[in-house]
């Protein structure tokens, strides 16, 4: 695996550094912004309603989003969504009303949508074909591991800051300033990217073209029916993960940083999916093992039920281990689908698919969950990652 990793081009570690850095400023919020928000006195329903906020603003930016990508290249949008990004949770944060509060997460989902849309079509044209699964494997790494960190971290910083600020750990304010490491963690992702990026050479060792220029252009309804995958898997998300940390403290009474243990695990076994599924399924039928890896996630959720703390525990990082390693696979089969005039539409176009998924079980799940609890929500999301295993498999047929 090693040797493996020496041959990666320096260009591709920036583009990984650059995600090292976005998974540690994102880990900040995945494990304390929903306990900001109660500390202001929103409820659970407020953290639905924003989450659905952000992916309505995925789909409103994802088509011209797309046409931008292809037009700038991938470099400068995904710099410009950063900068975006920046600002955008800066206002999240301190915004004075539930209007402003909600206005301001549009900009972030917006931002969030050209960021990831950008950053796989800069990975694919900046990688050579023969290393893309390992490189993409150790991307969602960087993205997910490095919560171990982060998470553990943020967990622990408000006991940390609460003293200095003469306040409650639990307190707003701390809150707040912790959340703003995390912003300037973000900002300083733009870093690696600076300069010139040397593209991958568009031939292998054997002279035949790897970029993708040969493959037909698609039509809409295509790439629509392709991100189907991708809108189920968004609906399994959706109806739970933006209340992961909630779930853990409301069921089974744990403290914040109990909870940010918990996550940063979480984080860990997903890029250690990817990792090893990049490394050793590269060269086998990634449609398949990407839906099997699916399917298999299904019943690890369904584990998460349990009234067990470490069983409960348990399916939540098997569950992400599995997800993990179908990421990986899927993130580069989708874009060796299209050809390379296509990608940044089309990676966009995925990004609505997910992110109509996740806007409509999230907006559900907020309110749901106050009547019935978490056990409706997560069978719910079973049984939407084993749909999109099927969608996944279909792809086979369509060659």
């Amino acid at each position: 695996m090693m040797n493996s990793w020496r041959k990666i081009p320096f260009t591709v570690w920036r583009v990984l550094m650059h995600s090292l850095l976005i998974g540690l400023g994102m880990s900040f919020f995945d494990v304390l912004f929903n306990f900001y928000l109660v500390s202001i006195g929103y409820a659970a329903d407020t953290a639905g309603i924003l989450s659905t906020t952000a992916r309505i603003a995925g789909l409103v930016v994802g088509i011209p989003g797309g046409m931008l990508i292809d037009r700038i290249g991938a470099r400068r949008a995904l710099m410009a969504a950063v900068l975006i990004y920046v600002v955008g949770l800066s206002c999240v944060i301190f915004a004075p009303t539930k209007v402003l509060l909600i206005a301001s997460q549009f900009m972030v989902g917006c931002a969030f949508s050209l960021l990831f849309a950008a950053l796989f079509p800069l990975l694919t044209v900046t990688t050579p074909h023969a290393q893309q699964t390992a490189v993409f494997g150790l991307n969602e790494a960087a993205l997910n591991m490095i919560g171990l960190v982060g998470s553990i971290v943020a967990g622990w910083l408000p006991t940390v800051v609460a003293p200095w600020l003469q306040a409650s750990d639990q307190s707003a304010v701390v809150y707040r300033v912790v959340l703003l490491i995390g912003v300037a963690i973000l900002g300083m992702s733009t870093l690696p990217l600076i300069g010139h990026l040397e593209e991958a050479s568009e031939r292998d060792a054997d002279g035949v073209l790897t970029d993708g220029a040969n493959i037909a252009v698609l039509s809409n309804w295509t790439i629509l029916k392709y991100g189907m995958a991708g809108f189920l898997m968004g609906i399994g998300s959706g109806t739970f993960f933006p209340f992961q940390s909630l779930f853990f403290r409301m069921q089974f009474h744990l403290p914040d940083a109990q909870v940010g243990t918990i996550l940063a695990f979480s984080g860990v076994s997903l890029g250690i999916g990817a990792v090893l599924a990049g490394h050793y399924i590269g060269k086998r039928s990634l449609r398949i093992w990407a839906g099997s890896f699916r399917i298999l996630a299904a019943p690890m959720l369904l584990l998460m039920l349990s009234p067990v703390l470490w069983l409960s525990v348990l399916g939540f990082i098997v569950r992400a281990l599995l997800v993990g390693s179908s990421i990986s696979l899927n993130d580069v089969l989708t874009m060796r689908l299209v050809n390379p005039q296509q990608r940044g539409f089309a990676s966009s176009v995925w990004n609505m698919q997910w992110a109509a998924g996740w806007a409509i079980t999230a907006t559900l799940s907020g309110f749901v969950q106050t009547s019935y609890g978490f056990t409706p929500l997560l069978i719910l999301g079973a049984i939407a990652y084993v749909l999109s295993s099927v969608a996944v498999w279909q792809w086979q047929r369509d060659g």
